[in-house]
């Protein structure tokens, strides 16, 4: 007979899929939206919305933050949890007053996808292959 063994650790598998769906989502939020927010911030500034009410320029800096900082954060998995929640906001925000909740919208689809993704990394955490995790195993010593 087969005798089922039990892990007190996460199987790797589930490790390599935090891994991998944190490379995914800190690149293309960062490819697609970050770099663009750093290249193009003056010229966005003009036109960006102030969906809100914090001004634009508050709200641009936000952005800029998010989708340019907490990107690159997620994607090494540091401070993965704080940079999720601030990364959700800005999704939020935009799926509710840009894509007025509208999942049937292409780009509303897309920032609901994003919007879950965020907020699984933020409940669940960055997994074991992370610099968050080596800095937990560090000062449990």
């Amino acid at each position: 007979m087969f005798k089922i063994k039990q892990f007190n650790q996460p199987l790797i598998s589930v490790d390599l899929a935090f891994f991998f769906l944190r490379i995914a989502l800190g690149a293309l939020i960062f490819i697609n939206h970050g770099i663009e927010k750093i290249f193009t911030f003056n010229a966005m500034l003009a036109i960006f919305p102030d969906p809100i009410g914090i001004g634009k320029f508050p709200g641009l800096i936000f952005a800029l933050a998010t989708d340019g900082i907490c990107s690159i954060l997620i994607i090494f998995g540091l401070f993965t949890r704080i940079s999720t929640l601030l990364l959700s906001i800005n999704l939020l925000v935009a799926f509710v007053f840009f894509h007025k909740l509208q999942i049937t919208d292409v780009h509303g689809e897309l920032v609901a996808i994003y919007l879950a993704v965020t907020l699984l990394l933020f409940i669940f955490g960055p997994g074991n292959i992370s610099i968050d995790k080596l800095i937990k195993n560090k000062f449990s010593e």
